[in-house]
């Protein structure tokens, strides 16, 4: 079955095998029982069935990429993906010189106490200025997102063109998504401070579907937001006290940012 499969991908091609349909009649994809409807329908042309290859090789969980520069149909294997995919990436300036803001998606169907994310800086020629790396939280299950930040000192955050990143996971672990609300979130800042930090103050509590899991290495995220929806802010805080019981009081302390319009909160643990 499996070299069926693999084949019906790379050949893109099935003969007819008795589906001799009138033109008028429209060719059905059936997979797993299911009926199928790709952008583009099947044809049958020479008495052979062609049908979109991306649209399948996607079904079976296979990604596909074309490289124009080589004219190249790259296709990867769900075993041989990355364990995270890049949401989305903002890279800010600072007086310290630049900070990286993220989000990626755990598109695997595994979860990972130990993950990272690295990133090569590049100016407008090409040439890496920076080499940064990010810790991701323990525990962000299949088709979780988690946010993350790098920041680098270098005073050529103006010449960024592009930054290229890559990921890893290990240490593969047995956990269901964490299940927690959270409470009486307030934001403040201390006019005493010279860098005008911005405070984010609440609990957090486990829900009643959550209240005997052990949380190994809980760990509170919060993203800030602007109006366009890009991540303008972020900071994380360790939870000792929900690895002991089923609450928890945090503090969170964020670098001074520009404006925030909305902001999202997450729980991560192994």
């Amino acid at each position: 079955m499996k070299k069926f499969i693999m084949g019906l991908v790379f050949g893109v091609i099935l003969t007819t095998l008795g589906i001799a349909m009138g033109a008028e009649n429209p060719i059905k994809i059936v997979f797993d029982g299911r009926e199928l409807h790709p952008d583009t329908p099947p044809q049958i042309i020479n008495d052979r069935t062609f049908l979109p290859l991306r649209f399948v090789a996607e079904t079976l969980g296979i990604n596909v990429e074309w490289d124009a520069a080589t004219r190249t149909v790259i296709m990867t294997s769900p075993e041989n993906m990355p364990p995270y995919s890049l949401v989305a990436y903002q890279k800010l300036n600072d007086e310290y010189g630049f900070v990286i803001l993220g989000e990626v998606k755990n598109d695997s169907k595994k979860t990972y106490s130990d993950g990272k994310v690295k990133a090569e800086v590049l100016d407008v020629s090409g040439n890496v200025i920076d080499k940064l790396t990010a810790t991701l939280p323990p525990g962000i299950t299949p088709g979780e997102t988690a946010y993350f930040k790098m920041r680098s000192f270098s005073n050529q955050g103006n010449l960024v063109k592009t930054v290229n990143f890559s990921f890893s996971g290990e240490q593969e672990i047995d956990v269901t998504p964490t299940n927690v609300s959270f409470s009486e979130i307030r934001f403040s800042r201390d006019s005493d401070i010279y860098d005008d930090s911005i405070y984010v103050t609440g609990e957090v509590e486990k829900s009643n579907e959550d209240l005997y899991r052990k949380y190994q290495n809980p760990i509170i995220q919060i993203g800030l937001f602007d109006k366009d929806g890009k991540m303008v802010n972020y900071g994380e805080r360790e939870l000792p006290d929900l690895k002991k019981g089923s609450y928890s009081e945090f503090k969170i302390t964020l670098d001074k940012g520009p404006a925030y319009a909305t902001y999202k909160l997450k729980c991560f643990s192994d």
